[in-house]
């Protein structure tokens, strides 16, 4: 087992990260961290202690991982053995705008074993010099960014991390040495141990995924994560009941039960779990396609999490090709909505939840049995620091796509198309019903980036609002447009804002207009405020009517 072994520097390590392009793979477990461990890391390394060394694997063997950076997985990449938690902690302080990206957030939370209110935004670390002596702090409503050139300059030059890069023949030699570094082989899992282990001469789920992902290039589902496929196949083996699998526990999708199904895959000598297989990758895709007409979802990131397709895909598997009755589709939007803001499917509650839910979606397929699915009560205080374009990914995208089930018009009556609103290079303002500007002035804090302050327009409609606070813009583009008192009536209703008229929300934003000054920075904080609250009594009375399995 040739190796390598690298000292660098902070500057040195993260940029050799980005060339080297690090990866996780899919036999590791998820991010397990919480802000306290980070905080920790941080502490060692500004005290210059050692924090160990980290192992890597290069490769150019294809085994499925996950870049932290976001980017395309190469051909050559550089696997972390040990030091995952180390690693990301790192990268994530020092690259905050990277942990920012959706694809990179959104995946990171989702792939994350922490609890949900455990999960760590990392753009939201900053560095604070205490009496003194520099602290790693984390706060919602910090606008500050963590100094990357202050903890460099913290650390100096001197300060190395050691790495090693081992070249091994095969993917079970890396388990091997994973195993043995971490103590810990039954934490393994995931697809890329699951497609080995079941491999055979009679069967090649991997083979089976690459030629159906080739031929569905164009679509949607040719983006889900493989493990979605995984736990969809070992849940269907288990609800169908088959004594091979020796698993006699409660259902799920543990690392045991995968290897007691994967062990019982391999001996079988014939082709029936390809054939079974790929009526899961079928069932997953439908599972996409009823999402897309149900929710005009036009991509994954849409759905509130991928693991949602877990369960699912369950129901469409039973279902075996048939449509959905009207019953079912009232079982699978409560469904869809509850278990969305309960993050049933998020961290520790996956593992949790998939087994029951698995079983009371085949049930309802079979039988039309309803789902025992609770109903969640929503209070403010849940989306307490879930912004615009970050925090907890769920509970943003089902704010969202709340939002889009009422479907909104602009005032001329004109519909607001979900294409027209993704725009390639936007700007603050663009998803902003009061302006990001008043951040810009200092009149608000970081609040101006709410979720409840969301507002779609067309992408070509955006330009013209700008920094013009709404009553402003939505008056000259009254002038120019001259629509009926109804059509603005219903604007307002359907981008569910607490305004009948632009009349009423110029009296509104009276504050707003006055000079500025300590004491009137605090009225428009105030009034901001109970935009804010007013916004959310109406998203939470359509949740309610949403979690009743009711379109509008």
């Amino acid at each position: 087992m040739p190796t390598k072994v690298y000292k660098k520097n902070l500057e040195e390590f993260i940029k050799f990260i980005d060339q080297k392009k690090f990866a996780v793979p899919e036999f590791q477990r998820g991010y397990v961290w919480r802000v306290a461990n980070v905080k920790c890391l941080f502490d060692s390394l500004v005290k210059k202690y050692p924090i160990g060394s980290f192992v890597l694997w290069e490769t150019t063997q294809n085994i499925d991982a996950r870049t932290i950076n976001g980017a395309k997985l190469p051909k050559k990449k550089f696997l972390i053995l040990d030091g995952q938690q180390r690693i990301l902690s790192l990268y994530y302080l020092c690259k905050q705008k990277v942990f920012s990206q959706h694809t990179v957030r959104d995946r990171f939370h989702q792939i994350s074993e922490a609890k949900h209110n455990q999960l760590i935004d990392f753009e939201k670390f900053y560095i604070l010099n205490n009496n003194g002596e520099p602290t790693l702090e984390y706060g919602r409503d910090s606008d500050n960014e963590f100094d990357f050139k202050k903890f460099k300059n913290l650390l100096g030059k001197t300060y190395s991390f050691p790495i090693v890069v081992a070249s091994l023949k095969n993917y079970r030699k890396a388990i091997e040495v994973f195993e043995r570094i971490n103590q810990a082989g039954t934490r393994i899992a995931t697809e890329s141990i699951f497609l080995s282990e079941t491999w055979s001469k009679h069967c090649d789920f991997a083979k089976l995924l690459r030629k159906w992902k080739k031929n569905n290039q164009g679509a949607i589902s040719k983006g889900i994560d493989t493990v979605i496929f995984i736990h969809a196949f070992s849940l269907t083996c288990q609800l169908d009941g088959y004594k091979k699998t020796k698993v006699r526990d409660s259902i799920g999708v543990e690392i045991k039960i995968l290897k007691k199904i994967a062990e019982i895959v391999r001996e079988e000598e014939s082709d029936k779990y390809n054939t079974k297989f790929e009526k899961v990758v079928q069932a997953v895709a439908e599972a996409v396609r009823y999402l897309i007409g149900e929710y005009n979802i036009k991509s994954l990131s849409d759905i509130p999490s991928q693991t949602m397709l877990t369960v699912l895909s369950v129901f469409f598997f039973y279902k075996k090709g048939h449509d959905p009755s009207n019953n079912e589709k009232n079982e699978l939007r409560k469904w869809f909505w509850r278990s969305s803001l309960e993050n049933r499917y998020i961290g520790a509650g996956y593992n949790k939840n998939i087994g029951p839910d698995a079983l009371g979606m085949k049930k309802l397929a079979v039988t039309g049995r309803r789902l025992d699915m609770p109903f969640k009560k929503v209070h403010i205080s849940d989306f307490a620091g879930i912004e615009l374009r970050s925090g907890r990914s769920t509970l943003r995208n089902i704010i969202k796509q709340a939002l889009w089930q009422q479907m909104p018009v602009f005032i001329d009556g004109s519909k607001i198309m979900r294409q027209d609103t993704e725009v390639k290079h936007k700007n603050p303002e663009h998803d902003h019903f009061f302006p990001f500007d008043l951040y810009r002035k200092g009149i608000l804090g970081s609040e101006v980036n709410n979720i409840f302050n969301l507002h779609f327009l067309h992408g070509g409609e955006n330009p013209s609002k700008g920094k013009k606070l709404p009553s402003d813009w939505l008056r000259q583009r009254e002038k120019e447009i001259k629509p009926k008192k109804k059509d603005i009536e219903n604007y307002f209703k359907s981008e569910l804002l607490p305004f009948k008229s632009i009349n009423e929300l110029e009296k509104f934003e009276r504050v707003f207009e006055r000079k500025s000054g300590k004491r009137n920075e605090e009225l428009i904080r105030h009034r901001y405020e109970v935009f804010l609250k007013k916004r959310f009594k109406l998203l939470k009375d359509t949740l309610i009517r949403l979690q009743n399995g009711k379109s509008k």
